[in-house]
């Protein structure tokens, strides 16, 4: 089991899309704020592209109404809006932005405050957006002490090559939240009204599954670190 108090701040947290962050880990930021921690939060792309039919919620509207979810869920985790930065790039269309522009734009971010420990996706985590933004990270990866990779849709879409190979020598390690750590996690899910079924005017527009929300809330975190430090981050 991961000790969280072995992390050692800044930390720093990417999300590909406004909610991945909640869904991943948001009971191990729960529990690093309240060691008190100093966290801060990157959103790699708008979220814009969630429902593409809305008339309600055209791309730009409904990017404001996701970083303002993404904001409002983040402080229910106890990270504060001044910690956080969003770059606003494509969602969707993470894998075609520049690797240069997208490196200068994270480096822009950190040049403040630099991470220690760096909470990232899963490399091959089953979505195009997740992997492509730990390709953006990887030539940056060596610059910081703790990375740990969490996982969002692995346990619902993966096939059997998503998960971990034996030459990329990692553990897998898993945080289990305290009930109020839960309860956090659940009202910062719950912040993502666009992604539970608000918008109304787009029948293939993109829903969270309420079992995969539950799973989320109530079964461990998983994370995988390289086996290297896995032994540092683990209670005794």
């Amino acid at each position: 089991m991961l000790d969280p108090q072995r992390l050692p701040g800044p930390v720093w947290v990417v999300a590909p899309h406004p909610d991945d962050e909640a869904l991943g880990c948001g009971g191990l930021l729960s529990a690093l704020s309240e060691l008190g921690r100093e966290i801060h939060a990157l959103l790699m792309t708008d979220g814009g592209a969630s429902h593409p039919n809305s008339a309600r919620f055209p791309g730009p509207i409904l990017a404001q109404q996701r970083l303002g979810e993404w904001r409002s869920g983040l402080g229910a985790l106890g990270v504060a809006a001044q910690q956080s930065v969003s770059l606003g790039l494509a969602d969707g269309d993470l894998i075609r932005c520049s690797p240069l522009s997208v490196r200068h734009a994270i480096e822009q971010a950190w040049a403040p405050t630099s991470p220690a420990t760096l909470l990232l996706p899963w490399r091959r985590d089953p979505h195009t957006d997740h992997r492509a933004c730990w390709l953006h990270f990887e030539p940056l990866l060596a610059q910081v002490p703790y990375v740990l990779e969490y996982t969002v849709w692995l346990p619902e879409r993966s096939q059997p090559a998503d998960w971990p190979r034996p030459e990329e020598q990692l553990s897998e390690l898993f945080f289990q939240p305290t009930t109020s750590q839960q309860d956090r996690k659940a009202a910062a899910i719950a912040m993502h009204r666009s992604q539970l079924g608000m918008i109304d005017d787009d029948p293939f527009g993109f829903v969270l599954p309420d079992d995969m929300v539950q799973r989320a809330v109530k079964e461990p975190e998983r994370f995988f670190v390289s086996s290297t430090v896995a032994h540092v981050l683990t209670a005794p």
